[in-house]
Order: structure tokens, then C-alpha cells, then sequence
């Protein structure tokens, strides 16, 4: 894992924490968030972008069902560090 991941990773988690923490995170939000953090980090650069949303669903784990956009937040601390 790369150290851009990493930190993209715990900007996710960040996120997740101020953006309705107490909602349920799904699948799909896993892959909008990992997509618009990696857009925000490179911006109009699509090949890294592209390549930097891979490696962060690569690395964040799955979401499980009835999980909170908080307890996953914190999933994803666990997976960066």
C-alpha cells in the first residue's frame, strides 16, 4: 500500500465522521467516497485518479450490513495504519 493510500484512507475516514456518522455506509458509498477523495487529492488528472480509487477500494474493506458510516470510518483507520 502506498503512503498516498494511506492517507487517502484516513481522509475517507475523516469524511465519513463529519458526513452523517450515525448513517448506514453502504457498498456503493464505499465506492462514491473512494472516488471523489481521490478526485479531490489529483484533480483533473483521470489516470491517477483512476488508478488512486482502485488502490483505495483494493485496501478498504468490505462494507457489512446494519455497519455505520462511523464504525466504518474506523475500519478504515485500522486498514491504513
Amino acid at each position: 500500500m502506498t503512503d498516498t493510500c494511506r492517507a487517502l484512507l484516513l481522509r475517507m475516514a475523516s469524511y465519513l465522521d463529519r458526513a452523517r456518522p450515525d448513517g448506514l455506509m453502504r457498498a456503493e458509498g464505499r465506492r462514491i467516497v473512494a472516488g471523489q477523495v481521490a478526485a479531490e487529492h489529483y484533480g483533473i488528472r483521470a489516470d491517477l485518479v483512476a488508478d488512486a480509487e482502485a488502490e483505495l477500494l483494493d485496501h478498504a474493506p468490505a462494507v457489512t450490513a446494519g455497519i455505520t458510516r462511523h464504525e466504518y470510518a474506523e475500519q478504515l483507520r485500522t486498514a491504513a495504519a
